[in-house]
């Protein structure tokens, strides 16, 4: 079989994959494995997975049984091994689901904006390209990942729903907010930055009024306009954009439009990034 494209969103609360197939999409949580005296299920996503001598699990059962809590870690890079086991947690899952007999992939992933650099994306597709044994749920798998290439996260979501002249993108993580500006689809440095807080460290929804406030401000820093043109995605968007429409007069949800092999396919906006970086691979290798 050929190298599938694959779009990895490997986000600190939940991972979103999107694929000439379709989506996925699995919680993120990380935690070191123990003998469970008691095996409980938590999830459709509970993993147990080892790689290069180190043994977790991951999904809604490290969530759970994660001693430490949490079970992420938030930062604005993914220069790190989490995001190596992540992909390949999620390269698993999709094959799982959509065609087992796939082992090697093209992949587009993310790096939020304040650390899209030529080093830190350097260090992301060090630790990704190549092959890579591990084990999952007692099964042994071999995945091969011929090319990689890194995104910017928000700016990348304007591939899932591309629009003609200036628009701004406001893209909300569970550990940073992503603000893009792209004119006739080029990201414009100097309108674009990312924020240093997200939804899981800012109190969660329940705080979302706080968060929409944090989000304004973090707006008119980059001295953007309130009649400006604004997208919104990520998990929380439809909660948030009612309050982001009390300060900008033009917002909606970006509604991510995969061409799969079966057609056009419509998503939510909680897969943006990751529908976006599937089009940047299929336009790239082909």
């Amino acid at each position: 079989m050929g190298v599938l494209n694959l779009g990895i969103d490997a986000g600190n609360y939940r991972a979103k994959v999107a694929g000439p197939y379709g989506v996925d999409s699995y919680r993120t949580a990380i935690c070191d494995w123990f003998e469970r005296n008691i095996e409980e299920d938590f999830g459709e996503d509970d993993m147990e997975f080892a790689y290069n001598g180190r043994k977790g699990f991951a999904g809604t059962l490290a969530s759970y049984e994660d001693q430490f809590g949490g079970g992420a870690m938030y930062g604005d890079s993914k220069a790190h091994d989490d995001t190596l086991i992540r992909t390949l947690l999620a390269a698993y899952r999709y094959t799982k689901k959509y065609c087992p007999d796939r082992g090697r992939f093209n992949l587009v992933v993310g790096q939020p904006i304040v650390s899209h650099k030529p080093k830190e994306k350097q260090k992301i597709i060090d630790l990704l390209q190549g092959s890579h044994f591990i084990t999952i749920n007692r099964e042994d798998f071999h995945f091969y990942f011929d090319q990689v290439s890194v995104a910017a996260e928000g700016s990348g979501a304007f591939w899932a729903s591309p629009k003609r002249g200036q628009i701004r993108i406001i893209d909300i993580g569970s550990g940073t907010v992503n603000m893009a500006t792209l004119n006739h689809a080029k990201h414009i440095n100097n309108a674009s930055a990312t924020f240093n807080y997200g939804v899981e460290t800012a109190g969660g929804k329940e705080n979302i009024d706080n968060i929409a406030r944090a989000v304004i401000r973090s707006a008119t820093q980059l001295k953007w306009r309130q009649s400006d043109t604004v997208f919104v995605c990520g998990g929380v968007a439809s909660d948030i954009l009612p309050l982001l429409a009390e300060h900008f007069t033009n917002i909606q949800p970006i509604i991510p439009q995969l061409n799969s092999y079966s057609g056009t396919q419509i998503h939510l906006p909680t897969f943006a990034n990751a529908v976006g970086f599937y089009e940047l691979a299929r336009l790239t290798y082909g």
